[in-house]
């Protein structure tokens, strides 16, 4: 995929097959459009067709998932599948690296594991609700307003004007075509499907920055602490709009280079995916937005530098770019203004949490915690390991990479959102409003656990730089092919472990401050033709009302 060497690697492209396991050289031919628009794709089609591969054999283990033993064994067997699929893959590696080249191999090998981990997190999520048509929490709560939602749709009525419209009216198509007069199950298969695809999604918006082994390593260890299965459409709008956003300001970087109309082609196309992802979920926008100014004003000062018609030309990508978003998402954000004023006054666990506190978080399901010991007390002055391992991380980053646009995106999202946060939490107790300010937390992680990838990535690449120019070439023991086929199998291991633990947090509790409660809720709802589910708890379950659904 074509890496822009503003925004992620100014080098030349030596650098970055050494990056990709393949030996560096003083100058590689350019590959065609053709043949690098025939690799992106063979990278998309290995990630989707492992995410849901691995769902599907997921969906033949045959457990009762409501017992703590069937559980288990679903847990086993879902790992026993991860690591024959990831056998299958390591062959694949190998046989393409040894007969086509490294580079390819190792491309469609990160590919296809960035498939495979949210396809075990899909498919963990198929195993918890096995036995049952409904999603996570059944018909209660945001699965029960999208329902809601879906059958207004579907009856010619209109949803509320503040909500993006893209993903309801999905739903609404969906259940029309697949599950009539279903919402629930439909939300199921919606909420199965786009859980596997967060793997691939991610890993290709990263590969527009970073080598293949980096792009996993960042982006998709990501999905593990942010994504949740419980809303995926929220989530995943997070995950790429930073990377993609970071291009976009790499873009502007190259102005000086691009004539008028390929700017007017790069502002449509940026302005049609990030008016795409406005309507999908606008939520993350509203916390990023202090950050998206800053970064634009400090890129349009780096562009002025080139001359004055390096500016015009990115005056003129940026200006079109906003056209095109308001062409497209205009109408949708007059409603979002309107309604910007709607009270949000919904206290729960975390609206009671320190603040300043956001590496981790409960929602309104905090299991066995309470405020007396969560957060848990941290070893330097209350702060965590963890927390100064993302600190440490902050500043290598800025350090190495301060002028890198994704390293200028994490740190100014990471500011803007916590003046954001700060703010609406210190107005809390006056205006009895939360505004949902919690949810920043998940932007703030975000932004941290970028700046702590990007570290190591500088600091390797400081390394292979500071070595090539003593006349040292930086040859790790065994071949380049063995080091990255290394990497690829601890970050393997990593996603198998990380799943796992994700998955059984999902599995079905009676519990009802877990995040289990979920699944045991879509277990013990009636469903629409009558009867109880399968696993429901003594063959009883809550009786179910289209007619309550609808209202």
């Amino acid at each position: 995929m074509p890496v822009s060497p503003v925004t992620a690697d100014p080098a030349p492209d030596s650098r970055r097959e050494a990056d990709s396991g393949h030996p560096p050289r003083r100058s590689a031919p350019a590959r065609s459009r053709r043949t690098a628009a025939g690799l992106v794709a063979a990278e998309a089609v290995a990630g989707v067709l492992a995410a849901f591969g691995f769902l599907v054999l997921s969906m033949a283990i045959k457990v009762n998932p409501t017992t703590r033993v069937g559980q288990v064994s679903g847990l086993a067997a879902l790992q026993l599948r991860f690591l024959l699929v990831a056998i299958v893959i390591a062959f694949g590696w190998w046989t393409i690296s040894r007969r086509v080249s490294p580079a390819v191999g190792l491309r469609l090998a990160c590919a296809s594991v960035a498939g495979l981990a949210t396809g075990l997190y899909a498919g963990g999520v198929a195993v918890a609700l096995r036995g049952t048509p409904w999603p996570l929490n059944g018909f209660y709560g945001d699965s029960a307003q999208l329902q809601n939602w879906a059958f207004l749709i579907s009856d010619g009525k209109s949803i509320p004007g503040v909500y993006p419209p893209l993903f309801p009216h999905l739903l609404a198509y969906w259940t029309e075509l697949f599950n009539p007069g279903h919402p629930g199950a439909a939300l199921k298969i919606l909420t199965l499907l786009l859980t596997a695809l967060a793997g691939p999604v991610l890993y290709l918006a990263w590969r527009l920055l970073l080598p293949p082994l980096w792009s996993l390593a960042i982006g998709v260890v990501c999905v593990f602490p942010l994504f949740t299965a419980a809303k995926p459409y929220v989530d995943i709008i997070l995950l790429v709009l930073l990377p993609v956003f970071a291009h976009f300001l790499g873009r502007l970087l190259e102005s000086g280079r691009r004539t008028t109309k390929r700017a007017l082609l790069v502002g449509a196309a940026y302005g049609a995916v990030f008016a795409l992802f406005f309507l999908w979920y606008s939520g993350w926008f509203v916390w990023s937005a202090p950050g998206v100014l800053a970064c634009a004003a400090v890129t349009l000062a780096r562009v002025r530098r080139d001359g004055r018609p390096a500016l015009l030309r990115a005056l003129l990508t940026t200006g079109t770019t906003g056209v095109v978003f308001l062409a497209l998402a205009g109408t949708y954000l007059v409603r979002l203004l309107q309604g910007s004023g709607t009270p949000d006054s919904y206290m729960y666990f975390d609206t009671q949490t320190d603040p300043a506190y956001f590496v981790m978080w409960m929602g309104d399901l905090p299991g066995g915690y309470t405020h007396a010991n969560w957060p848990i007390p941290g070893e330097l002055g209350g702060v965590g390991v963890f927390t100064l391992l993302l600190l440490v991380g902050l500043g290598v980053a800025l350090w190495l990479g301060a002028e890198l646009p994704i390293v200028q995106v994490a740190g100014f999202f990471l500011v803007g959102t916590f003046l954001l946060r700060y703010w609406f939490a210190s107005h809390m107790e006056r205006d009895q409003l939360v505004q949902l300010y919690p949810r920043t937390s998940s932007e703030l992680l975000y932004c941290c656990l970028i700046m702590v990838g990007m570290a190591v990535h500088l600091a390797v690449r400081r390394i292979s730089e500071r070595r090539r120019s003593e006349d040292r070439p930086t040859r790790l023991p065994g071949s380049p092919m063995r080091a990255g086929g290394a990497a690829l199998c601890a970050l393997t291991l990593f996603f198998g472990l990380a799943g796992s633990a994700t998955v059984d947090r999902f599995m079905p509790s009676d519990d009802p401050a877990s995040l289990g409660r979920l699944a045991w809720s879509a277990h013990n709802s009636q469903t629409p033709k009558g009867p109880c589910p399968k696993f429901a708890h003594g063959g009883r379950c809550e009786p179910y009302s289209e007619e309550q659904l609808r209202k």
